[in-house]
């Protein structure tokens, strides 16, 4: 099977992306608290429902950094009861490790837009048997999308990736509350387009989950649907030229200083389940033909905040309207 119009794919990617309703989103977050949690992930799940997909594009020049795990019940400790932890290849001649990644990028979508951190374990499902990419951090200066929370306040307001003209890149990303912070300084001029292992970076994209702590007893696996093109090759980066100035993120859970690093030299488009929704994509053939079904849409809705402002503010009027009722109803007490 093969992608049928790449071009489509994209466009209707980029028309997905609205700055306007990540600017609506940050001002609508102001007023959550007013509604408590269960509520809002219920209204959070309903929006999901009518739009089922995210679209969001990640800016060239994504950086992933591999640490070899040392402390590995650590790691097993953090994983849902469905899933086991995983040796893995990055590239495809690889020897198997067991990993600890980092994937560093800007990226923009109608949900959120600037500069995100994942931190991630790699594990088997074991309904599924796929790998699978797990969050267990997530540090972001944009709205971050949390299972236990349904949608989290920016929390690192310092959140630097970039690059320049000489090749070097720039990482300095600092968590608010807990100044856990990773600082790097890189050079990818000499890195070299190499084969990846399609087992992570294909199958493990379309099976990513939370860990226990963040998973809110939700340890269904979502995916995101791409061209498998853009995650075939990537330059492998010489690790001499990658260099870690600071790295608090994890202590002792994994070495200090990583063993693969990986960079993507061009925008990758994907279309992601939006909260609650789940696309089951069981091999390469299952994701293009859901691919080439997306690209083919001549209209498709993505997860917008307009929606859940208007189930918000209906909430937040029937609370009002009932502590109305339950104060005259106190007052006729007296």
């Amino acid at each position: 099977m093969k992608i049928n119009d790449d071009e489509k794919f994209i466009k209707n990617v980029e028309h997905l992306i609205n700055p306007e309703e990540v600017s609506t989103l940050l001002f609508y977050q102001t007023f959550k608290k007013l509604l408590p949690r269960n509520v809002f992930k219920k209204i959070l799940h309903k929006t999901s429902q009518k739009t089922p997909y995210i679209g969001f594009v990640i800016e060239p020049y994504s950086l992933f950094l591999f640490f070899r795990l040392r402390d590995i019940e650590k790691a097993k400790s953090l994983l849902p009861d469905r899933y086991k932890l995983a040796k893995t290849r990055i590239f495809v001649d690889d020897e198997p490790e067991y990993y600890f990644g980092i994937g560093v990028f800007n990226s923009r979508a109608s949900t959120f837009w600037g500069t995100r951190l994942e931190s991630y374990l790699i594990a088997e499902d074991t309904k599924t048997g796929l790998l699978s990419f797990i969050f267990i951090d997530i540090l972001s200066n944009t709205i971050i999308a949390l299972p236990y929370e349904g949608i989290a306040d920016p929390n690192s307001k310092n959140a630097i990736f970039t690059n320049s003209s000489r090749g070097d890149v720039f990482v300095d990303i600092k968590e608010d509350k807990s100044n856990r912070e990773i600082s790097v300084k890189g050079n990818i001029s000499a890195g070299k387009l190499r084969d990846l292992d399609q087992s992570l970076w294909l199958t493990g994209n379309t099976s990513i989950a939370h860990s226990r702590d963040l998973s809110d007893n939700d340890d269904n696996p979502f995916a995101v649907i791409f061209d498998p093109s853009e995650v075939e090759r990537a330059l492998d980066i010489p690790i001499e030229n990658i260099s870690v100035r600071n790295n608090t993120l994890f202590p002792d859970m994994a070495e200090r200083e990583p063993s693969k690093a990986v960079c993507f030299p061009f925008a990758q488009h994907y279309m992601a389940d939006s909260p609650g929704c789940r696309t089951y994509i069981k091999n390469r053939d299952n994701l293009i033909d859901t691919y080439n079904s997306l690209a083919d849409k001549k209209s498709i809705r993505t997860f917008s905040p307009k929606i859940i402002n208007r189930l918000f503010f209906l909430g937040i009027s029937l609370t009002s309207i009932i502590s109305i009722i339950l104060f005259i109803l106190l007052m006729r007490t007296f």
